[in-house]
């Protein structure tokens, strides 16, 4: 695990250590640079050491030094790649994963990320054909960051990075800021800025004479192939024996493994897989908060006791009014999920003891576990629902329906639906999966700015990926759109990033390549039956977990959102959105703006909660990151203080 960066034009020593220094706390252990001044072109890495740690320095090349490469991430199955590469003749100097790509490319070419399990970026020189090649992992668990230049071709594993080799002031992109308040972050291939752009998901480019020359997509999230004989019963046990087999490839490593534990049941399951097959005792991390109805400490010491792991707690107490300007900081633009904010404690927490945690990120996504997968069903059952008259019978029982007094109550979730059953099928899945500040809540937010109309709506992107998967059943239909936009540009970055700010390695094993296209053949019926979410991993975690776990109701990775916005956070929320500069008043329509904070119109408690924290994380990025020109905020810096003086 590390940070890469290159620069092919202007490929000067300092400007590339600039990029490559940007990247120090993704790598503490090792740096390593290489030029080639005939072509001007440079890589370089900063080293977290993992796996063989004497003999991994990068960048790494062939044995005529004609292909050189810079990796960040962990190949999972490089033993068994290495023993096939030496039988066909490749002769190997270190015993780490990445020069298995070395010598897999050398063997395949670009379609070498097909033979790769794992999670990754890599970027090669091949200097016989002059060309670079970039890709990334298939669930975009590794970010890779570029930018096409007028002298070059430069890249990174964060923003940060690609600025600190680019010169001249940086460009807010108004699509990538439209699509920002739709979905509480920027999906790839935009990033706020104009001139950076993230290498999207299961993809590779070439670039020759400084300027991508080829696209190719080599992996997809394929939910239209079924195997409609299959039983539920059948399912679970292709489940049990597809994550057994994962959680024991992301154990390999030359350093202690432990893992993130939760009160759920994805993390539970890792956590027993894990310390069933761990040669030692794993460590076990947790977090919890002062706010009781969001604390699953008690589950977690559940999961602990019984498999005997050295278990850590962290309690979080509502320091976010401290913890945002550096969340914002480490993320470079604006991100607007508030389980970052657990993510960055846990994973500070876990680093005091560890290099590498197992998570139980990818479960709900990939086996069914939002409530909204059950309206998805539902939806499909009614089958009028999407006809003229269905729609304007759902419209009139909304306009009937009262609005709910709290967020997740059953009420609230049947309301929800109401109001998603009344509109198109698009708006429908952005309403139930995000609904935050879409095409209908825009005009009116942005009085009639310019910058507005000239955009598309975010929701746009949902409408795309339905025709991709057109012919899908609804409940996968939703599904592979959310594992395309949620999981891989916001819950998978999200992660990385995080871990990352600390030098922490996180593996999610429910994300493996090869369990998701098992799950991905079982048809909608086996996935989703029943009442329960994740049906398929409830029915396994009887066999591992607590009864107590298995059937505590689902939280998820949540903070008090609500009760912070409205107590702690209430000075910083105003001072940050009704600041009379910077962005937002740039931006936004002032009294819209007041109106929303104030909650002077209708809305949900929840839907107000998610509105606001869009805007509150939009400001704290302009104010401490954007307008600081600062790679990071000071520690400590309380919001609301000016910059600089914490």
């Amino acid at each position: 695990m590390c940070g890469i960066a290159g620069i092919w034009g202007g490929a000067e020593e300092g400007r590339l250590l600039r990029a490559v220094r940007a990247l120090r706390h993704r790598g503490p252990d090792d740096e390593g640079v290489w030029f080639d001044r005939a072509a001007d072109i440079g890589l370089g890495q900063r080293r977290l050491s993992i796996i063989d740690l004497a003999g991994g320095h990068q960048p790494m090349s062939n044995e005529d030094g004609s292909i050189w490469l810079v990796f960040n991430g962990e190949i999972y199955n490089y033993l068994e790649l290495r023993d096939e590469l030496i039988a066909a003749g490749h002769r190997f100097a270190t015993n780490s994963d990445t020069e298995t790509i070395v010598h897999l490319y050398e063997q395949d070419g670009i379609d070498f990320p097909k033979r790769l399990r794992g999670m990754f970026t890599v970027a090669i020189w091949d200097g016989r054909r002059r060309q670079l090649v970039l890709a990334r992992d298939r669930l975009g668990k590794k970010p890779l960051y570029y930018s096409e230049t007028p002298d070059g071709f430069v890249f990174g594993s964060e923003i940060k990075s690609v600025a600190a080799a680019l010169s001249g002031a940086l460009d807010i992109d108004d699509q990538a800021l439209t699509d920002y308040l739709g979905w509480g972050f920027v999906p790839a291939p935009r990033t706020i800025y104009r001139q950076v752009r993230l290498l999207e998901s299961a993809s590779a480019i070439v670039v020759r004479e400084r300027r991508i020359s080829a696209r190719t997509r080599y992996w997809h999230f394929d939910v239209l192939q079924k195997d409609r004989s299959i039983t539920a019963a059948e399912a679970v046990e292709r489940v049990d024996a597809a994550l057994r087999e994962s959680v024991r490839l992301r154990l390999r490593a030359d350093v202690p493994v432990g893992a993130f534990l939760s009160g759920g049941i994805d993390s539970g399951l890792v956590t027993a897989m894990a310390a069933q097959q761990y040669p030692g005792k794993l460590l076990t991390v947790s977090i919890g908060f002062e706010e009781g109805g969001f604390d699953e400490r008690p589950l977690a010491r559940l999961v602990a006791e019984r498999y005997g792991t050295d278990h850590r707690e962290v309690v979080v107490r509502c320091e976010a009014g401290d913890i945002l300007p550096q969340i914002a900081s480490a993320f470079d633009q604006p991100y607007a999920n508030t389980s970052a904010i657990p993510n960055y404690y846990v994973a500070r927490e876990a680093r005091r003891h560890l290099k590498v945690v197992l998570t139980g990120d990818g479960g709900d996504e990939i086996l069914a576990g939002y409530r909204r997968y059950f309206a998805a069903r539902l939806n499909a059952a009614l089958g009028f629902t999407d006809n003229p008259l269905g729609r304007l019978a759902w419209q009139g029982l909304r306009a009937v329906l009262p609005r709910p007094r709290s967020f997740r109550t059953p009420y609230a979730f049947a309301q929800r639906i109401v109001r998603g059953m009344a509109v198109d099928p698009v708006t429908r899945h952005f309403l139930w999966g995000n609904d935050m500040l879409g095409a209908a809540d825009l005009p009116a937010l942005c009085g009639g700015r310019s910058w507005a109309r000239q955009t598309q709506p975010a929701e746009r992107i949902v409408s795309e990926l339905f025709a991709e998967y057109a012919g899908a059943h609804p409940v996968d239909r939703m599904m592979a759109v959310d594992a395309r936009t949620t999981l891989v540009d916001g819950l998978n970055l999200k992660l990385d990033i995080c871990t990352m700010q600390h030098s922490l390695e996180a593996r999610s094993p429910l994300l493996d390549h090869v369990l998701i296209d098992t799950v991905n053949r079982f048809p909608a019926s086996v996935k989703l039956h029943g009442r329960k979410t994740k049906p398929l991993l409830r029915t396994l975690a009887e066999r591992y977990l607590p009864v107590e776990v298995c059937t505590a109701p689902k939280r998820g990775f949540e903070v008090p959102l609500l009760h912070w916005l409205e107590n702690d956070l209430r000075q910083v929320r105003d001072d940050i959105i009704l600041s009379p500069s910077g962005l937002l008043a740039e931006r936004f329509d002032r009294a819209a703006l007041e109106r929303l904070v104030r909650r002077q119109t209708p809305i949900e408690s929840g839907r107000w909660a998610t509105q606001v924290i869009v805007l509150l994380m939009l400001g704290v990025w302009d104010r401490y990151v954007r307008r600081s020109h600062a790679a990071e905020p000071p520690r400590g810096a309380a919001l609301g203080a000016p910059v600089g003086t914490a």
